[in-house]
């Protein structure tokens, strides 16, 4: 049997997401390593596939000899071009980097492409960005309408008896709540702000007459890539903070699209377990298409992994596909498993919101897809989870996506009734 030759040191270097010595810099470091990364599986299933035939070859009378030559040969030819790659793509990034660094003001102010662009990046890689202690890991924050919330008494005494905090989901961030605004044109609240302002729930809800006491508008930037009981532990501490600050505000009520709901529930469990006194401020707590019961997607991508670890042929994709971050993981399960607060005394009361995108218009097909798909992202006995008890109401919206829970009227005038909203 032919002897299959091992890959080089260079090839077989374990992937890293971010390279840490390069964590100050900006994009081109953080693409020059998935760049060497991805090259790295790729060669390694080349010659995984390969070596089965040069074994295979080997084993045939007569051509032992030759087909030792030929392999020595081809792995010769295939790592000098698998390197030449590696280090073409390298220095062409490193270019980048030079450039990135000479276009970059260290007060530079990311504008909406680019802070998309980061949300995005973090949803997919962001544990592996705040490990190496990368520029580009998001830091949580709290945003009002003009920006960041600056932490301080003058800034968080303006804040009226009711504080609303919005939580995004998987590679979003704040700017989400102001997406796909086209279906507000035909709705009540067409001419609800004033023109030129952007129309979102959080808007809405600080103007919408009727409501009382007052509302203020939150949104919360945060990494979506790190692990959900890390972003709760960092929210109860935040919230803590500003409620110690601000103690004119009686309640907090936490409106979460996907995966943000799960890290709102969580937030408010961890914070009554460790007898901060916000949690008992929580009156409600609404989801917006939470995977509570975990996202089907995400768990695909589970069940893909390991068969991709099978063979050796895939396995350089299976750890490719196993790159992905922990946020994305977490959503396999949801929070089964997980304390959420349910049935405690300082629990507050659950309101999930869930679509479908079967249109009841459709008859018997349209539920049939609706039960099936869900929201196209979040089936909907995830997000309306029977097992949770309690205080707990359950609204389907058919005929919606699972990113038009964001934005939508029909989700806001079930929202607008729960905090008190008039009729009608």
């Amino acid at each position: 049997m032919v002897k299959r030759r091992k890959p080089s040191d260079e090839a077989a270097a374990p992937a890293q997401a971010v390279d840490p010595a390069s964590a100050a810099g900006g994009y081109a470091p953080t693409l020059n390593a998935g760049f060497q990364a991805t090259t790295s599986r790729v060669q390694e299933m080349h010659q995984a596939i390969s070596g089965k035939t040069f074994d295979s070859l080997g084993l045939v009378p007569g051509l032992s000899v030759p087909t030792r030559i030929v392999q020595s040969v081809h792995d010769a030819i295939t790592q000098g071009v698998y390197a030449a790659v590696r280090h073409g793509g390298s220095a062409a990034l490193s270019i980048a980097r030079g450039a990135e660094r000479l276009a970059s003001d260290p007060n530079h102010i990311p504008g909406k492409k680019e802070r998309a662009l980061r949300s995005a990046l973090n949803g997919a890689v962001g544990d592996a960005l705040a490990a190496s202690g990368s520029a580009l890991a998001v830091q949580m924050s709290l945003q009002d309408r003009n920006g960041a919330l600056p932490l301080t008494r003058a800034a968080l005494t303006s804040l009226r008896p009711r504080v609303c905090v919005f939580l995004h989901g998987l590679g979003c961030d704040e700017q989400s709540w102001r997406l796909r605004t086209d279906a507000w044109a035909t709705s009540p609240w067409a001419d609800a702000l004033p023109q030129g302002e952007t129309i979102q729930y959080g808007a809405l809800l600080e103007r919408e007459p009727g409501i009382e006491p007052d509302i203020s508008a939150l949104w919360l930037r945060y990494n979506s890539g790190l692990a959900i009981d890390h972003n709760a532990q960092r929210l109860a501490e935040l919230l803590d903070r500003v409620a110690q600050t601000a103690p004119q505000v009686d309640d907090w009520l936490l409106i979460g699209h996907s995966m943000g709901g799960l890290v709102a529930r969580r937030a408010q469990a961890l914070a009554g377990e460790q007898g901060l006194a916000w949690a008992r401020k929580v009156p409600m707590i609404v989801c917006l298409g939470s995977p509570h019961q975990g996202a089907p997607l995400a768990k695909f991508g589970q069940i893909t992994t390991a068969a991709l670890a099978v063979s050796e042929v895939t396995r350089p994709l299976a750890r490719i596909a196993n790159a992905r971050s922990r946020g994305i993981k977490d959503l396999r399960h949801g929070l089964k498993g997980a304390a959420a607060g349910a049935g405690g005394v300082d629990t507050p009361a659950l309101r999930l919101v869930f679509a479908t995108l079967g249109d009841e218009a459709g008859g018997g097909i349209g539920k049939w897809v609706g039960s099936l798909l869900g929201d196209g992202l979040v089936r909907g006995g995830s997000a309306a989870d029977d097992g949770l008890v309690g205080d707990v109401q359950r609204v389907e919206l058919a005929g919606l996506g699972h990113m038009s829970l964001l934005n939508h009227p029909r989700v806001y005038a079930v929202i607008r009734a729960w905090f008190g909203g008039p009729s009608g």
